[in-house]
């Protein structure tokens, strides 16, 4: 069940704006610095001019929550993937981005996820209909319908869903986003970090509905050379997949 979690993303997120934080993390700027950074950046685009309690003081918020403000068991994540970003393309940033609002904020990981189930299943995505779903798993909030629209919107304007002809109605975008192994990687993890199971058949994790925009890239071989992964054979054919255990000092220190 997720009703303990708040929803915490309400805002649309522009790709420039996501790209824009991480740059700043990235470049070692502190906190402070990237809040600053973040509100003149805003400033004119979302209004409020980052008075508490304003679209641009949440969205900085958001933001923030994504790549600045990160939970601790997202620092390594994020760290790594800052280090990443400046050897990405466009696409390649969209899948880092993902995964960073899928470790940060499980409301986007269980849209994203109905958003591919239903994808899966008919050629186009209407946003009542994913409302509803939602609804069956986080109950009716009073802000649900705004949160799960500017998610879709934020999709978008990514390029992963395009509008339909009939307003309220998306299609997944034509382009399919090969996401590397560098990048998938950081995916896989952030999915575990947020997953209610603690392993997951690895062919499953690849093609999890929540990774719908992004074919990924990986072989099982290339997680088993991977300290951050547990990768095991299940029965005669199944390689399942967990975060590893992180090492004790004692154990760190060992030859």
């Amino acid at each position: 069940m997720t009703n303990g979690h708040g929803i915490g993303i309400d805002r649309r997120l522009d790709i420039e704006w996501l790209d824009a934080v991480a740059g700043q993390v990235a470049a070692g700027a502190s906190e402070p610095e990237i809040r600053s950074f973040l509100f003149r950046l805003l400033d004119g685009v979302v209004a409020g001019k980052g008075r508490r309690g304003t679209a641009c003081h949440k969205t900085v918020g958001v933001l923030s929550r994504t790549w600045v403000n990160v939970a601790p068991a997202s620092r390594s994540l994020r760290d790594r993937g800052a280090k990443l970003l400046p050897t990405l393309d466009a696409e390649q940033r969209v899948a880092l981005h993902w995964a960073m609002l899928t470790a940060a904020y499980p409301f986007f990981r269980d849209v994203a996820t109905n958003t591919g189930r239903l994808l899966a299943l008919q050629s186009n995505l209407a946003l009542a209909q994913l409302t509803r779903r939602m609804r069956e798993s986080w109950g009716d909030r009073s802000t649900m319908t705004r949160a799960v629209q500017r998610v879709v919107r934020s999709m978008v304007q990514w390029g992963v869903l395009v509008d339909s002809a009939t307003r309220g109605i998306y299609e997944q975008s034509a382009r399919t986003i090969i996401a590397r192994p560098p990048v998938g990687k950081l995916l896989l993890e952030a999915l575990l970090l947020q997953s209610e199971e603690k392993s997951l058949p690895f062919e499953h994790a690849l093609r999890h509905p929540g990774f719908f925009p992004f074919h990924i890239e990986l072989r099982a071989h290339q997680l088993r050379r991977s300290d951050r992964f547990d990768i095991h054979r299940q029965g005669l054919d199944v390689d399942v997949v967990a975060l590893a255990r992180p090492k004790t000092q004692q154990e760190a220190a060992q030859p």
